[in-house]
């Protein structure tokens, strides 16, 4: 059988090294020219989807009796990006504060294209932006429980991917994940339909459809990999003495299909995400910064963790529209742009003076790279 030989083994991992490399520069480029941190950050962590669904999903191939721990890495991480691409979204336009005023009064009208066709206009207001947030926050705790969850029945052989028997953990996995995975997608596309206009400098387009169509693939082949099982076109099948299950087979054809996959997605992500823009010209000013500041910016969770708290918290208002977030960054920031008193971590160009890209300037380099 083609899927248990070497020749997908090989294939995928030459896609999965090239996705990798190419997206790892594209990540190297931001981290060079990391003078906007507060839009640069959440791209950083949106580019890594490549590097992290190309590898887990090559290891599970290769070693696929493993394959249930290299997939749970890469589905929490899947959580992960569709919250940071929301959060770059709200950087874009300056918050929630600057959101909700370039939205107040607006209602999203009753329609099927952007699942609101049996539901009443809703008011673009301030509970509208934190139930956005919220439904992406709640993938981001769901599916690492999920996660743990499903080890625990595949080391106690209760699990059985791809099997739909009530018998097992899978189905009951399964439909968790997609209750939570439409609504973190619902929440995206709701508010993509209430600021489109207002985030068309940006082009969001070709970004909100890749964030979207790397998550929708790979949960739509597994949907017709398990309808392959259930009509026997994938059957069991034994390879040296072992056999290997349907479920096995299945999984292994979802990771070589997405090792194939990312390969084209980091192209795509190159075109979405450019460095160029965020470049300073020679006029400009310059500066200098320690690479290993920059990666520990982009792995903080400190942004995360504030908005679990202010999200599910009774004072979301007054934290959303006192800008608190929009002060957090500009305190990072000023520490950027004085680097002497914060413990050198950030050191000055020769002679030159240290400014952050402004968002006039962003929006002139958006224009312009369209």
């Amino acid at each position: 059988m083609f899927i248990l030989g070497s020749t997908p083994k090989v294939l995928g991992g030459i896609s999965a090294i090239l996705a990798s490399a190419i997206t790892c520069h594209q990540i190297y480029q931001h981290l060079q020219n990391y003078y906007c941190p507060s839009q640069q950050r959440w791209i950083i962590r949106i580019l890594s989807i490549v590097p992290i669904y190309a590898l887990t999903s090559w290891f599970s191939l290769m070693m696929w009796k493993f394959s249930i721990y290299f997939d749970s890495i890469r589905d929490v991480y899947e959580a992960f990006v569709i919250y940071n691409f929301l959060c770059l979204c709200y950087e874009y336009l300056g918050g929630e504060n600057s959101i909700l005023n370039e939205i107040q009064g607006k209602q999203l009208p009753t329609s099927w294209y952007i699942g609101t066709c049996c539901l009443p206009k809703i008011d673009c207001d301030i509970q509208f932006l934190r139930f956005c947030k919220q439904s992406t926050l709640q993938f981001c705790i769901v599916k690492p429980i999920v996660s743990i969850i499903t080890i625990i029945l595949e080391a106690n052989d209760k699990f059985h991917e791809n099997n739909l028997s009530p018998r097992y953990g899978y189905l009951y996995v399964t439909i968790i994940y997609n209750i939570s995975v439409t609504l973190a997608l619902y929440g995206l596309v709701l508010f993509y339909s209430a600021t489109r206009d207002i985030l068309k400098p940006y082009d969001p387009l070709l970004k909100f459809f890749m964030v979207k169509a790397i998550i929708f693939a790979s949960f739509w082949q597994g949907f017709f990999l398990s309808f392959m099982e259930l009509i026997k076109v994938i059957k069991s099948q034994v390879d040296d003495e072992q056999v290997i299950t349907v479920g096995e087979i299945s999984a292994s054809w979802q990771n070589f299909l997405i090792c194939m996959e990312m390969l084209v997605s980091a192209f795509l992500l190159r075109i979405a995400f450019p460095s160029a823009i965020y470049i300073k010209n020679e006029n400009g000013g310059g500066r200098e910064q320690s690479l290993r500041t920059n990666i520990r910016d982009t792995l903080n969770p400190k942004y995360m963790v504030n908005d679990y708290i202010h999200n599910f918290s009774s004072t979301y208002s007054s934290y959303a529209l006192g800008n608190q977030s929009a002060q957090e960054d500009s305190d990072y920031d000023r520490r950027i742009a004085s680097p002497d008193t914060d413990d050198d971590r950030w050191t000055r160009g020769s002679n030159q003076k240290l400014n952050l890209i402004d968002n006039d300037e962003l929006d002139l380099k958006f224009s312009q790279n369209k």
